[in-house]
């Protein structure tokens, strides 16, 4: 079972307040063998994008590629369902809503330097077809994140995030990225 939650809030010099979040909850269920299988859920917000509401749910298998202690590659693919509300730039009170079938698929690695330093990546590819406008909208989306123990408790997280949408449904940046850096504490 996995459950990662992120809220984040932006606000520049003289800038509105930016806030953006999700929820994402996956079970994998026989993950130990070559080839498992999963259910996930999403929630999420981007006020900066005008995003105010996305949900997702589905499911697909998982391939263990590589399960070395140094080097953990997986591959999955599957279909979800993906709901969205945009609100346009000219009218804030309108809302423009979709529910797309999509194809979800992924390949993620966990690399371990050794017992302090370690480099997770994880890529996405969502795509499918909307009726609605007649024309096929994809989606790629990453993460990298580099993990740095500095006791056995307390580590140093640097994470960059990218996402790219082919035709979003309101005309917005088709690219948004973001550079982070943190502390975890482990109990």
């Amino acid at each position: 079972y996995i459950l990662i939650n992120t809220i984040n809030y932006f606000k520049s010099t003289g800038g509105p307040l930016i806030s953006t979040g999700y929820a994402h909850f996956r079970i994998n269920f026989l993950r130990k063998r070559k080839l498992s299988y999963e259910s996930f859920t999403q929630i999420q917000y981007d006020d900066g994008r005008r995003m105010p509401y996305r949900f997702l749910t589905g499911g697909g298998v998982r391939l263990n590629v590589n399960k070395d202690e140094e080097v953990k590659i997986h591959a999955g693919t599957g279909v979800m369902i993906e709901s969205e509300r945009w609100r346009p730039l000219d009218n804030e009170q309108m809302a423009i809503e979709r529910d797309i079938i999509k194809n979800s698929s992924y390949i993620s690695s966990q690399f371990t330097f050794n017992d302090f330093v370690s480099f997770d990546l994880i890529a996405y590819y969502q795509g499918g077809f909307d009726a609605e406008s007649d024309i096929f909208r994809s989606r790629i989306s990453g993460d990298a994140l580099l993990k740095v123990k500095v006791t056995e408790r307390l580590s140093f997280l640097t994470n960059f995030s990218l996402q790219y949408e082919d035709r979003p449904l309101i005309p917005i940046n088709n690219l948004v990225y973001s550079l982070t850096n943190g502390l975890k504490w482990d109990f």
